[in-house]
């Protein structure tokens, strides 16, 4: 079936709704990142398929809005179709609300699932088209045109060791019921898959990329309730969490015991969707504790973390140095392979659980696309030439891994050497920073970019996002971003710097470093921090005009690489340490 008759069956059901235009979200029940594969409706219906995005559809049009990640990837997958791609971090773009407050005609109808947006999505929506004279109706699921739609996925339960959690599951849920006392809410409530995970120590399998099963939970001043496919609970996860004073119930029992209650229930709106806000009595918008809770790393996650990376680095090392030998050898190497390849070092680490999202393998101008993920039948095979960007990670029991490396293949042209190297500055600059109390992410961003905007050079997204531990690969509330954000960085958090370069169909180049934020110094201005490099692995120093590096920042250059030497060459040995050596060399 072709994307424009999937449409059609769309319009037919919303002509018998009565509706005039019908959004469909990239989301599922819990506003995951990574969603299971029953929720990807918008990718059924466009034949799109980025992690970001959302389709709106009207009786004579349709269009789609995404992100700087995804421009390239969409104007090919969207070809063919009826669907026009708006560029949503572009200038002059409206996004899609506004755009629907254009183009329908007051007293128009506009139709969504409420459990695919948040309430506070919901609240800002449905007054942005009542100032048009435009109805929202969030109770229209049209997900049953999608024929073979994949079921739930339901697998088994595992503990997170406290060795790695550093925190017992009852000292989580008396800092919990602290923060409801403080917020005067008598019960609060989680739908985000990675808080119900942090929350009772526990993993899963039911989301691709995520360690996490489909679960909420609700905690009030005397009980704390698990909602899960209880089938996916073995006897020593149900004796353990009976053990910590956690009450197990059944998945679908969540809204009706919402529905039933007569309490203050606190849920943060901008975390829960609206259809689970709406069947609550009384309700209380609060702030989800556990989001700010889990941000900041205890001393157990961070140490494992950092044994964690350097497992991860020299699995990552040894795939490398086995490309490049293939290469030397003539063999064909595709993308797809380098993936493979990644992923097999990784699976030989025992703490390895999976993937932490698609790695990204991508020659030459595929590079370009920041989201780009090779396919069998359409990876490309590396030459002796130009340049490949390899964006991985892994999931593990001792922490969550993100690392990024632009590797030279043979000659690059000056203007490629001059961009890899001002988004080595830029990584280099924001890295070394140093900042005061209650600055934000946002506040620091500018550090990466600067190299590169004094050559008239941006990249059109973040500089940075958070990471978990053992949760998701892209955790908030910290990032850097030249959006505005208010959360100030604290010590514990984790986040990357990853700068960029991407010239649409010639190249793209990334280098990506995970940092944790410690104490710096106290002096009479005020508290200072810094940060701690986790992340170590080569820079590729073929790559590098080294004319354009300071004194300071060769230094800094060769002190890393001195430090990754020391940290990996004890897991690598033969080849793999040798070139580890050469990657690592002094620069002058």
């Amino acid at each position: 079936m072709t994307t424009n008759e999937k449409l059609a069956l769309l319009r037919a059901k919303m002509k018998a709704a009565e509706l005039d235009a019908y959004i469909v979200p990239t989301a599922d029940s819990h506003l995951s990142e990574y969603i299971p594969e029953r929720f990807k409706f918008r990718r059924w219906l466009s034949g799109f398929c980025g992690s970001a995005g959302t389709l709106v559809v009207c009786a004579d049009r349709s269009g789609l809005w995404t992100d700087g990640r995804y421009y390239i990837q969409a104007e090919k997958e969207l070809k063919g179709s009826e669907i026009e791609l708006h560029k949503a971090a572009e200038r002059g773009v409206k996004g899609y609300v506004d755009y629907l407050c254009d183009v329908l005609d007051k007293g128009a109808r506009v139709g969504l699932s409420g459990a695919l947006i948040s309430e506070r999505e919901r609240a800002n929506m449905a007054e942005r088209f009542a100032s048009k004279d435009i109805e929202l109706d969030i109770n229209c699921d049209f997900s049953d045109i999608w024929t073979n739609r994949p079921d739930l996925p339901e697998n088994e339960v595992f503990l997170l060791d406290i060795e790695y959690a550093g925190e017992s599951v009852k000292s989580k849920i008396e800092r919990v019921r602290k923060y409801m006392t403080e917020n005067g809410v008598t019960a609060i409530a989680f739908t985000m898959l990675d808080c119900v995970m942090w929350l009772f120590n526990i993993r899963g399998s039911d989301i691709e990329y995520c360690p996490f099963a489909l679960s909420r939970a609700v905690v009030d001043e005397d009980t704390a309730k698990l909602y899960i496919r209880t089938s996916c609970l073995n006897e020593a996860v149900r004796e353990t969490l009976a053990a910590d004073g956690v009450d197990v119930c059944e998945y679908e029992d969540f809204e009706r015991t919402l529905a039933a209650a007569d309490n203050v229930i606190g849920l943060d709106f901008s975390r829960t969707n609206a259809a689970t806000v709406a069947v609550c009595k009384n309700v209380k918008n609060v702030r989800d504790c556990i989001f700010d809770f889990k941000a900041q790393k205890n001393d157990a996650e961070n140490a494992a973390l950092k044994e964690c990376y350097i497992a991860d680095c020299a699995a990552l090392a040894r795939a490398f140095c086995r490309v490049e030998k293939m290469l030397a050898a003539n063999e064909r190497v595709t993308e797809c392979k380098v993936s493979d390849i990644v992923l097999s070092e990784r699976k030989k680490i025992g703490t390895f659980i999976s993937a932490s999202f698609d790695t990204i393998a991508a020659y030459g101008a595929n590079a370009a696309m920041m989201h780009y993920s090779p396919a069998e039948n359409t990876c490309a095979a590396l030459e002796s030439a130009g340049m490949l960007l390899v964006d991985s990670g892994g999931q593990y029991l001792n922490g969550t891994t993100d690392i990024t490396r632009t590797i030279v293949l043979g000659d690059i042209s000056e203007r490629q050497r001059r961009d890899f190297t001002l988004v080595l500055k830029g990584a280099i600059r924001l890295a070394e920073a140093k900042f005061i109390k209650g600055t934000t992410g946002a506040n620091l961003d500018v550090l990466a970019r600067l190299p590169l905007w004094e050559k008239g050079i941006d990249y059109k997204c973040g500089t940075g996002h958070g990471v978990g531990f053992c949760l998701n690969v892209h955790e908030g509330p910290q990032a850097f971003s030249q959006s505005l954000n208010s959360v100030p960085l604290q010590c514990g958090m984790n986040l990357t710097i990853e700068p960029g370069v991407y010239i649409e169909g010639e190249y793209g180049i990334r280098t990506e470093n995970n940092v944790c934020v410690v104490p710096f110094a106290e002096t009479d201005s005020g508290e200072f921090f810094g940060f701690e490099m986790l992340s170590y692995f080569p820079i590729d120093l073929r790559g590098i005009d080294a004319e354009l590096l300071s004194q300071a920042e060769k230094e800094w250059l060769n002190d890393y690489h001195a430090k990754t030497y020391a940290k990996l060459s004890p897991f690598l040995d033969g080849e793999a340490q040798e070139w580890l050596k050469r990657a690592t060399r002094p620069i002058n």
